[in-house]
């Protein structure tokens, strides 16, 4: 089964999940997901599946929130379990910690989930409860690299484990410690009203480390999940990073119409670790943007299939598609190969009334 979470926000924007069968291509649910009761579903975005549960970033600002979802016997349908962390807000509406416009999601598999938010340009820490169903935030920052670096009087919103290059941002009530790039600080660019127009992205964990989407940067950083040191980022890329997925001991990172790959830095070695991300070649159509990608590694655990979805808009009557590749490597350490370039068709349409940000497989 393959999950699509899509842009969202007012109509026509689809605001939940379409689960579809990769076998028939049919639409199996255009409404996987039932109401949570912390308020709407909004511009959906990572889908992570952890702890015998599905957790999804809310995203929108009037929801800002990470949910959990526990699969019905259906398969194809989730119900609302609780919301793990959402956001503080001040009597005038603007947020007060790290939780803001949530993008992507990612687990330690020890009881901490690392959720990045693009309006406060962070990357928050949420110390999971024992049964996964929700979490917390630290007071100030969870990073000890960073409270090294930046010890009181320094400000950092609650739950910071890798901060902003710009710490006064617009609608966030905290004038935080703005940190440097050669510290590990975000890039973060505005428009023309001061507001955050692009800023970090998705977030992965692999081998002790935590990957970073850097927009504005056009790069992926690297921190140490141990302690938060800032370790580094790969070279800069032609795109601008925006995706990351992890597969067969490599990162995969979407970057515009740009997908990367490169060999993991290995856990424990007490070199320098460095990442560095080659193209892979893909014939995407009309050079449109990727988004994020997912691994079927069960049908096919030698040459598994990999959906991308193909971004042409923010909505309207052709959002965008989603193919299908099969990934060969003649080893782990060497550049994957992507033939096919099959258009996953569903429901008799080629295209989708939405953009669709996410894909995830799930094991039937």
């Amino acid at each position: 089964m393959l999950l699509i979470t899509f842009h969202g926000g007012s109509s026509p924007g689809i605001n939940n999940i379409y689960a579809y069968d990769t076998v028939t291509k049919c639409c199996l649910n255009q409404s996987a997901l039932s109401q949570p009761t912390s308020g709407p579903l909004s511009e959906l975005r990572a889908m992570v599946v952890a702890n015998g549960y599905l957790y999804v970033a809310n995203g929108a600002k009037a929801t800002s929130n990470v949910l959990c979802y526990q699969a019905q016997s259906s398969g194809n349908s989730f119900t609302y379990i609780s919301t793990v962390i959402g956001p503080t807000l001040s009597k005038k509406g603007h947020f007060e910690t790290s939780i803001s416009h949530p993008f992507g999601i990612a687990l330690n598999g020890s009881g901490t989930c690392y959720v990045s938010n693009q309006d406060t340009n962070v990357v928050a820490e949420v110390t999971l409860t024992s049964d996964g169903q929700t979490g917390s935030l630290g007071t100030c920052c969870q990073s000890a690299y960073l409270n090294k670096l930046f010890p009181a009087p320094d400000v950092f919103l609650d739950g910071t484990y890798v901060a902003s290059q710009q710490g006064s941002l617009h609608d966030v009530d905290v004038t935080a410690t703005s940190v440097p790039a050669s510290d590990g600080g975000l890039g973060v660019t505005l428009d023309n009203s001061g507001k955050v127009q692009n800023s970090v992205r998705d977030v992965a964990v692999a081998n002790g480390f935590l990957f970073v989407c850097d927009e504005p940067g056009s790069a992926v950083n690297l921190y140490s999940l141990a302690d938060g040191t800032f370790l580094g980022t790969s070279n800069a890329l032609s795109g601008k990073p925006t995706h990351l997925e992890i597969q067969n001991g490599g990162l995969f990172v979407s970057a515009g119409s740009l997908l990367y790959w490169g060999e993991l830095p290995p856990s424990g070695s007490t070199a320098p670790p460095s990442l560095s991300l080659q193209e892979v070649a893909l014939i995407p159509p009309s050079g449109n943007k990727i988004g994020g990608i997912s691994f079927d590694n069960v049908t096919s655990p030698s040459a598994p299939t990999v959906y991308i979805p193909f971004q042409a808009g923010t909505g309207g009557a052709d959002g965008g598609s989603i193919y299908t590749y099969t990934v060969t490597q003649s080893s782990p350490s060497t550049l994957p190969v992507l033939s096919g370039g099959t258009e996953f068709v569903a429901s008799g349409s080629s295209t989708f009334q939405d953009t669709p940000e996410f894909v995830l497989y799930v094991a039937d």
